[in-house]
């Protein structure tokens, strides 16, 4: 069912326990959506990721805090326009699935988020699941490798053609926006049209 936990959480290599931050990340889409933003601005103010993601004062404050606490996040004592600029560490982790040990990095992290502001992908976690979401991000990277095809992550996913076709395209724009800033995942930055990567539904301040 979307929404619910997918698994149990590792360690990431450094062997610092990400529990808390890759639970909270994968459980909570909002928070995953925010976090992604400030992750791809960083350094940035809470006011301007206010003004990218359309969201009020309190609920930004109330995720950057949270992000803090899970010890992600940092509020500087810097400045721009008078508010204090804010810095996001990447959070890389593992989380055992079904299918088992899911490598969680901020490719992960930002499509899940997306699920809040992409309708392909808000239909394809609520019929199919997360696990099934996150999933199609290691085969739509299979993909821009050449080893997989459209039609072949559908039958990969074990879902119609078109709801496959529809959620990789959506998962390539992201990839190709998120894993430049992203240790753990293939960089294809330079593999993803741009203006496919402009179909992502983060923005980056000019």
């Amino acid at each position: 069912m979307a929404g619910a936990p997918i698994g149990d959480v590792g360690r990431d290599e450094s062997g610092v326990s990400m529990f808390f931050a890759v639970q909270r990340l994968l459980t909570d889409a909002d928070l995953a959506y925010f976090y992604t933003d400030l992750l791809l601005n960083s350094p940035t103010t809470v006011k301007r990721a206010m003004d990218r993601q359309g969201i009020v004062k309190s609920t930004a404050y109330k995720y950057a805090n949270e992000l803090a606490e899970l010890g992600v996040a940092e509020e500087r004592d810097e400045y721009e326009d008078g508010a204090a600029l804010w810095t996001v560490e990447p959070v890389v982790g593992t989380w055992e699935t079904e299918t088992g040990e899911l490598v969680v990095s901020p490719v992960i992290i930002a499509v899940y988020g997306a699920s809040t502001a992409n309708d392909d992908i808000a239909y394809f976690r609520e019929r199919y699941g997360d696990a099934a979401l996150l999933n199609a991000v290691g085969e739509t990277d299979a993909y821009l490798r050449g080893e997989q095809t459209r039609r072949g992550i559908a039958a990969a996913l074990d879902v119609p053609a078109a709801a496959g076709i529809a959620v990789s395209q959506a998962i390539e724009a992201i990839i190709g926006r998120i894993s430049p800033v992203d240790p753990a995942f293939p960089n294809h930055g330079d593999d993803v049209h741009e203006r496919t990567i402009a179909d992502a539904p983060y923005v980056v301040d000019a």
